[in-house]
């Protein structure tokens, strides 16, 4: 009996110990000072003296203590975590807009190789699914035409990391020289920054129709209400907010 006894006070008192070394002692000054640590000697009435976390003691009289108790302890590593993870969930919701500049080669023989520089708005539903839609500018370099496309855009971010492997697809209709229409299939790597914002780095497959309407291109003459198919892939550098 005595045996069992010894062994239940035993585990009370390490029970008792893991469970002190979760909380922290705080003693509130009548300064308006914080002070966090373990109260290591007291005299009653008199004076505390306390342990704080990086090592240092601090002796306080108990005429300028106001209150003094118990809070859970954390871990700094438990605080980031959490923190982080908060901050992955509440990031990127919301209004998103993307700045985007590429190069794309022509690989359909019709000499379309072309800048283009686009915009993008819309709404991220969470860190992964992002809907919205937008508008380019496109410079056709062999043949010194132009066009609009204006474009639906969708978009999903595969992970919540700093570094996010992603893929979106665009499609619509251009406007200007070239007129037919459009789409642009995307894959490449988010970069997070502060915030909202971050690069984007992807390459690309881009079509687009071109209804000829009897006119020349680069070189080419085509019969009359001609449609062709202009494929192209490239690299696009951006930066969204």
């Amino acid at each position: 009996m005595r045996k069992l006894l010894l062994v239940l006070t035993l585990l009370l008192s390490i029970s008792t110990y893991v469970a002190a070394q979760n909380y922290t002692e705080v003693v509130y000054l009548k300064n308006g000072s914080i002070i966090k640590g373990v109260i290591i000697e007291q005299v009653p009435n008199v004076s505390l003296k306390i342990k704080t976390g990086d090592g240092s003691l601090i002796i306080c009289q108990m005429s300028d203590v106001t209150k003094i108790t118990k809070e859970e302890r954390y871990t700094r590593d438990y605080r980031k975590d959490t923190n982080d993870r908060k901050a992955a969930r509440n990031t990127l919701k919301g209004y998103k807009g993307f700045v985007d500049f590429a190069y794309i080669g022509d690989v359909s023989d019709y000499n379309a190789s072309k800048i283009e520089l686009s915009t993008t708005h819309g709404y991220q539903f969470n860190n992964y699914f992002f809907v919205g839609g937008g508008v380019a500018f496109n410079y056709y370099t062999d043949a010194d035409l132009y066009a609009a496309p204006i474009y639906a855009n969708f978009r999903a971010n595969f992970i919540n990391k700093k570094v996010t492997p992603f893929a979106d697809v665009k499609a619509g209709y251009s406007v200007g020289d070239i007129e037919g229409a459009y789409a642009s299939i995307g894959v490449g790597v988010r970069f997070s920054l502060k915030g909202k914002k971050a690069l984007n780095l992807a390459l690309m497959y881009n079509f687009q129709e071109y209804d000829t309407d009897g006119h020349s291109y680069g070189g080419y003459y085509s019969r009359w209400d001609d449609i062709w198919e202009l494929h192209g892939v490239g690299a696009r550098f951006g930066f969204e907010f």
